[in-house]
């Protein structure tokens, strides 16, 4: 047989071992979830999309469509409106607590500490990495 024969049936061969690999996957993971619903995962689907804007995979996406640069920063940012939401809720929360049994003044204050407390580290790392950047030679 001709050589670029061979390679392109050893190649047809390898892609659909890799499809079924991905759909004995996809059948092992279905078997190992208990609460599979169809109705409700394409309900918190939704829900994700439209509260945070993150894209599920689908069964339907190729497997290595799912592992692409532009999906880890999807779910990043997901991750980051999430923490977002969850801290803004819990300050409202602790705050209005804390208005209502000791005044204003303690808000300000504690308020002031964790912005310092987590503004500090995140500066001291920016200016070392920026310095760090700034000292490597450029290939011009």
């Amino acid at each position: 047989m001709h050589p670029s024969f061979t390679e392109h049936m050893s190649t047809k061969r390898m892609e659909q071992f890799q499809r079924e690999a991905a759909v004995m996957q996809r059948v092992n993971h279905a078997k190992s979830s208990p609460d599979n619903t169809t109705g409700s995962s394409s309900l918190t689907r939704i829900l994700w999309y439209l509260f945070f804007g993150l894209r599920i995979p689908t069964s339907n996406q190729k497997q290595g469509e799912a592992y692409t640069l532009q999906s880890f920063q999807a779910r990043f940012n997901a991750t980051m409106w999430m923490i977002g939401c969850v801290a803004l809720g819990l300050g409202l929360l602790i705050g209005s607590f804390i208005n209502s049994n000791f005044g204003l003044l303690p808000i300000v204050l504690l308020s002031s500490i964790i912005l310092v407390a987590v503004s500090l580290p995140i500066l001291l790392r920016s200016v070392l990495v920026l310095s760090k950047h700034s000292q490597i030679p450029s290939h011009r």
